[in-house]
């Protein structure tokens, strides 16, 4: 049997983060490494793929969240600067939503997403995520989605090269995930862990972390925000 691959993930952050937009996508993620724990059954068989996470920051002070002192604090784990110096290839890219806005965005954010990019074999957002991926040239020429109460503001400050979809839980478009808003994000991880290991490693998963089943046309905040 062949050794499992490991996937670099970079959990792209910057102060003003969406909490949810993140940290469950990143246990549910996680839910691959204890294929080598006794809480996964035998029966499930050879699992592909671990994963190796990097909580990714302007800086290596603590990451503060979209609700401010009444939030929790990330960590950061590396620096952009740092894994670009490195020289870190990552292989997955993980955008949760944060300062959304080009002016307030951390220029070696956008740096490092453009840097990456090229050679990550696949690329997530969350939420307003698919904001920055837009303003970093990421989403050119393919179809995404995008938090439905900002729908049409990310919309309109976005280059016009992208089709976006107001009628989504989630988009694929080749190696590029993007997702509604923050609680898609975890629909979305479910549904990436059913593409690298299959739907059945997906629904134990699932019900361990508990997360209702949806599909990606499962949508109703289209016409809950008037998109549809």
């Amino acid at each position: 049997m062949s050794q499992p691959q490991i996937l670099t993930v970079a959990f792209c952050l910057c102060d003003g983060v969406t909490l949810s937009d993140f940290v469950p996508p990143s246990e549910i993620l996680g839910g691959l490494n204890m294929a080598d724990t006794p809480m996964f059954p035998a029966e499930f068989g050879h699992v592909p793929y671990r994963v190796k996470c990097d909580y990714l920051a302007p800086s290596m002070e603590p990451v503060k969240s979209l609700i401010g002192p009444a939030g929790i604090t990330t960590n950061p784990t590396q620096t952009y600067s740092g894994a670009q110096k490195e020289g870190t290839q990552y292989d997955v890219l993980w955008v949760p939503a944060g300062m959304f806005r080009p002016l307030l965005l951390p220029r070696l954010s956008m740096n490092t997403l453009q840097a990456q990019a090229p050679k990550a074999k696949y690329i997530l957002s969350v939420c307003g995520g698919s904001a920055l991926l837009a303003q970093a040239g990421v989403l050119s020429g393919k179809r995404a989605t995008t938090n439905k109460a900002f729908f049409k503001v990310i919309e309109a400050m976005s280059p016009k090269d992208i089709t976006w979809v107001a009628k989504a839980r989630w988009v694929v478009d080749g190696n590029v995930w993007t997702s509604s808003g923050v609680s898609a994000g975890s629909d979305m991880a479910i549904a990436f862990v059913a593409h690298l290991a299959g739907d059945k490693v997906a629904r134990l998963i699932r019900g361990q972390v508990e997360v209702f089943e949806h599909g990606q046309d499962d949508d109703p905040f289209a016409e809950f925000h008037g998109l549809v």
